[in-house]
């Protein structure tokens, strides 16, 4: 298989790339030998000055991106933004008149609707309500109701909305930010953290996966077909460009998607045709548009998908509120069954790909760049779920030419194939698994 695209670059490239699509003004830097993040003026192509953000550095992700928010509020202002002076106790607004300023900003700066909702949400919904003086202390206890060393998620989450407060210039809460960041785990106790706050995902079979597909009418069938087909991010769906002579698909980067332009081959190659991906793609992919369009917003020139994550949140809604069949599997590191999510077909495909006897040719770096991420993400997150027999089936035919089980059988004459082995125990129906998944979410199971 022919090579493609790069991988996905680190949070500082990226950046810098976005904000050489935009054309802006200001620029961020770096040099050899200095920590700190450096902007350069031009206009023309001409470098007027050059100046040192100092103490922001360019390997502290918070300072890249405030650095970052700073360019495009200049390339917008046309001059670089005079520091703003935190409001005094006598003059600063109530909670809820601070909140509606701090929303006001956030919408002007953040355009992708994902990337601000959950600010806005904390905002809208919990600070524009608390009581007494405005005050930094109150911000910073409300953050600490989660225990960093067990609820990180929504730690960070509540960081990053003092820090969005901290940006409007509201506030001045460089201390606090400081000091909740500290808190946060690190070493290897941040790194068991992360392994065991990552949601198991549920990995089809590769026979289960086609059953459920052949049972579904033609437009999901469509759609599910070619993100399991293709191990598409679901929004990318939306974006991407179609299917060539050869089966593989385009996702354009241009910031309509989640990282720069890649290419991917069909795994298995049979259900391009199985399920009409080529051949229904103006049909589908129109319809796909029409019944959940995406915004854009043009930013300085440039045209910004900002509702991504709404779009694909509508295929989940598919199975909650239209009744959509749901596929069932076992869990992958654990017990029991759980539903697979759109997403979770995405890493099934990764998993394919490492097993599968179609890409006996290709290695870990390939298949990171068809699913348009790094081979570090590729490895940890996605390979993750590959059992160690199906890890070692893998390495056996690479390394002796051997046949993969399990593979896909050949399209023929369009029929759906049997369907396989029942996986729940007689008795026990889909619906009654998910019921008494819920209660024992709910600690009553």
């Amino acid at each position: 298989m022919h090579e493609t695209a790069s991988p996905s670059l680190p949070f500082w490239d990226q950046c810098v790339q976005e904000l050489k699509v935009r054309r802006s003004r200001f620029r961020i830097r770096r040099h050899p030998g200095s920590p700190f993040i450096y902007v350069r003026e031009m206009v023309a192509g001409r470098k007027l000055g050059e100046f040192s953000l100092k103490p922001k550095r360019w390997c502290i992700r918070d300072d890249i991106e405030e650095a970052r928010d700073l360019c495009i509020q200049g390339h917008r202002q046309g001059s670089w933004p005079a520091p703003q002076a935190p409001i005094t106790v006598a003059t600063r607004p109530g909670w809820s008149e601070m909140a509606e300023a701090c929303i006001a900003d956030i919408k002007l700066r953040i355009c992708k609707e994902g990337s601000r909702s959950h600010a806005i949400n904390d905002l809208h919904k919990r600070i524009a309500h608390f009581k007494g003086p405005v005050e930094a202390k109150r911000l910073q206890a409300w953050v600490l109701e989660h225990d960093p060393r067990l609820q990180l998620k929504s730690f960070n989450r509540r960081i990053e909305t003092l820090s969005q407060i901290h940006r409007s210039g509201q506030m001045d809460l460089t201390a606090e930010l400081q000091r909740l960041r500290d808190m946060r785990p690190k070493g290897a106790a941040e790194k068991i953290r992360k392994a065991s706050s990552m949601r198991v995902r549920v990995i089809p079979g590769d026979e289960d996966l086609q059953h459920w597909l052949d049972r579904l009418e033609p437009f999901h069938q469509w759609v599910f077909g070619c993100i399991a087909t293709y191990g598409l991010r679901p929004h990318e769906l939306w974006h991407a460009e179609g299917i060539d002579s050869q089966g593989w698909i385009s996702i354009p980067g241009d910031m309509k998607t989640k990282t720069g332009e890649h290419f991917a081959p069909p795994v298995p190659e049979a259900w391009v045709e199985r399920y009409g991906l080529r051949a229904n793609w103006e049909q589908f992919h129109t319809q796909l548009n029409a019944r959940w369009t995406v915004r854009f917003a043009d930013v300085s020139g440039v045209k910004i998908a900002v509702n991504n994550v709404a779009v694909s949140n509508s295929l989940y809604k598919e199975f909650q509120r239209k009744g959509l069949q749901k596929l069932w599997a076992p869990v992958a590191d654990g017990e029991g069954m759980d539903w697979v999510r759109p997403y979770d077909l995405r890493h099934a495909y990764a998993i394919r790909c490492a097993t599968s006897a179609e890409t006996a040719d290709a290695f870990d770096d390939d298949m990171a760049t068809w699913m348009g991420h790094g081979l570090d993400v590729h490895r940890r997150i996605y390979l993750r779920w590959l059992s160690s027999s199906r890890r070692k089936e893998s390495l056996q035919r690479r390394r002796c030419g051997g046949t993969a089980v399990n593979r896909i059988q050949a399209f023929t004459n369009g029929q759906a194939a049997e369907p396989p082995k029942a996986l729940l125990p007689e008795g026990i129906t889909p619906e009654l698994l998910e019921m008494a998944l819920k209660l024992k979410a709910a600690g009553l199971g």
